[in-house]
């Protein structure tokens, strides 16, 4: 695997504690140990790069925390190196609890911030609105509004830059350009200029350097204007009032996908108070589009757009009738993608008319808005009518690890990070209608298995729930670390925010309230096979996958060969001969990305 095979050092799932997010960044990587194992610091002379950043910190560059069993080793590679320095801006899991306790006041620093970031890296403000912005929020299917707009407008001969989160397999796959993850020598070179920019002038603005997810907005405005792209599709990264992204001050055109519960801890535990962060994307005089939503979310958004200034139109689905019309699959799977793909026709639209009036299609006068006195006079965007580009762009849409399928011979993955209860509920829709048809293809015995995590604040119950009715013959919990091999591990999928215990037993608590589902008195009569579905727990991803697959995939069987040699309480079976085995990975975007690693080397490299 690409940048497992050239990072022979071990680095892996474990922590480098790096201290308050305001300290300098240290260049030492962590991985795991076990506890009766001696906690061993191994220091190298440091790069021409190191020695010159070490002359601006405050701190030896070559410093680490070694804690909870954890070994400091060598790395390689240039893209490593960037991307070890990058997981040393992520708050450890004691500063966000502090930071939590504060997060009202701390968040309001957030663009304010990201202007001093900018500034320091040599970007102004008028550079960053000069990139042509589409602007999109939401919980659910903002990424996939995103890849659906960034193909139309590919296709449309247009150089398109996209910035997006999380990454599943690598961090580079968050910035692309026309589509494609930039690669990884412009990653690295342009990590390190903007991290050393903002490393020399860290003493003169109050020792202060960018979170992780701050730092990667700034690298990718960076990049963006190297490339001079013509229009970028900008995702939120976790609501939009206070969200990094939304430092952009004139975007041409801001769009709201569906809204539902999450980031509670961060955004409230509402949908109007979710809706009243994620409206705050709006600007004065700037169109804002969103998909239907409830109306006491729909209500918010509303009053949002008129305290802002913003005219606010709702986008409907594309119907039955139109991609019969049109002739049209969408490139995403699932029956939600109909609004997710509306949406970003009309933003291209807006998008497209304000190059050049009329090139994308029908245009709607979006500046002559009628007073708009509730939610039911709200202007809808009904009307499809869709150009070539459109259907090529919509039709050829990819968008990993959103109802996503990868055949392998004897097994078939389906892979959805579905986290949200309205998520999982299409994610569910979406397999067993795919499941069942690849059944009644391959004919024969099909074993069934689930492998799942969740982590954030919600009862995992609410999640587990719609899945009890799958027909599932095993259910597989693990954390999200791909592997207890320290050396199989990659950077890029490195998470301090967690604690690993905590990770443990939140997918030991997973299982337990499986289990409690799973009981006879507990299931939906239509699940046949749920009375022989067992579970087990795993410490990482390769042990479970294996566990789920029967052992039938060789293309991580070496991995998991290693890391079932380390501790694991998974129960025997009894010997199964099934013609083919169907495997549902859901519940987070992390573990379909730890996943896709160990299932199809060289991703992202193919894509």
């Amino acid at each position: 695997m690409a940048a497992r095979g050239c990072f022979h050092s071990a680095l892996a799932y474990g922590r480098q504690l790096a201290g308050s997010s305001t300290d300098c960044v240290r260049h030492s990587v962590v991985v795991p140990t076990t506890n009766t194992q001696n906690r061993l610091l191994l220091k190298r002379s440091l790069s021409p790069r190191e020695s010159s950043i070490r002359g601006m910190a405050s701190g030896p560059v070559a410093d680490a925390r070694i804690a909870n069993g954890l070994t400091v080793l060598q790395r390689t590679s240039k893209y490593e190196e960037a991307i070890v320095a990058l997981n040393s801006l992520q708050s450890n899991a004691e500063t966000i609890r502090k930071s939590l306790a504060n997060r009202n006041e701390a968040r309001k620093q957030n663009i304010p911030q990201m202007i001093n970031f900018l500034h320091r890296v040599g970007l102004s403000l008028d550079a960053v609105d000069n990139l042509s912005v589409i602007h999109i929020t939401g919980t659910k299917g903002k990424g996939s509004t995103c890849a659906f707009a960034e193909s139309i407008l590919r296709h449309y001969g247009y150089k398109t830059g996209f910035f997006s989160s999380p990454h599943l397999i690598e961090a580079r796959e968050r910035i692309r350009i026309n589509g494609s993850p930039v690669d990884r020598d412009t990653f690295s070179s342009c990590f390190w200029e903007v991290y050393e920019k903002l490393l020399k002038t860290k003493e003169q603005n109050e020792g202060i350097m960018p979170h992780y997810f701050s730092f990667l907005t700034t690298m990718a405005f960076h990049i963006f204007v190297l490339e001079k792209v013509d229009v970028v599709l900008l995702e939120v990264g976790i609501g939009g009032q206070y969200d990094s992204t939304n430092v952009v001050r004139r975007p041409v055109v801001c769009g709201i996908s569906s809204l539902d519960l999450d980031h509670t801890n961060l955004l409230g535990s509402t949908l109007e108070e979710i809706a009243w962060h994620k409206a705050g994307i709006f600007k004065a005089g700037i169109t804002g589009i969103t998909v239907p939503q409830t109306d006491l979310a729909l209500d918010v958004i509303l009053k949002r757009s008129q305290e802002i200034g913003c005219p606010l139109y709702v986008a409907e689905p594309l119907t039955a009738e139109d991609l019969m019309a049109y002739k049209l699959t969408l490139g995403i799977a699932g029956d939600r993608q109909v609004y997710n793909a509306g949406l970003a026709v009309h933003l291209c639209q807006v998008w497209l008319n304000s190059r050049n009036p009329g090139l994308g299609g029908q245009i709607y006068h979006l500046k002559n808005q009628p007073q708009v006195t509730s939610i039911s006079s709200i202007p809808r965007l009904n009307k499809h009518q869709l150009t070539r580009e459109m259907i090529t762009g919509l039709s050829q849409c990819s968008w990993p690890g959103r109802n996503q399928t990868v055949r392998k011979p004897g097994v078939t993955y389906y892979l959805d990070g579905a986290h949200t209860t309205d998520s999982m509920q299409q994610c569910v829709r979406w397999f067993l209608q795919a499941a069942d048809t690849e059944k009644e293809v391959v004919g024969g015995k099909v074993y069934r298995s689930l492998v799942f995590n969740m982590t954030g604040d919600r009862p995992v119950s609410t999640l587990l729930e719609y899945l009890k009715g799958c027909g599932f013959n095993s259910a597989a919990f693990c954390p999200n670390i791909l592997s207890t091999t320290a050396s199989e591990n990659i950077p890029d999928q490195m998470n301090l925010t967690v604690e690993q215990n905590t990770m443990l037993k939140t997918s030991a608590r997973n299982r337990m309230t499986w289990d409690d589902l799973m009981r006879p008195d507990s299931l939906p009569s239509a699940a046949s096979n749920a009375a022989q579905c067992i579970s087990a727990n795993f410490p990482c991803i390769s042990t479970a996958l294996k566990w789920a697959t029967l052992n039938r995939d060789m293309s991580f069987s070496s991995i998991a060969a290693a890391d079932s040699r380390n501790k694991d309480d998974s129960k025997l079976r009894a010997d199964e001969s099934p013609d083919h085995v169907q495997v549902l990975v859901t519940g987070s975007l992390h573990l379909v990305g730890g996943v896709l690693e160990l299932i199809y080397p060289n991703f992202n490299d193919a894509q």
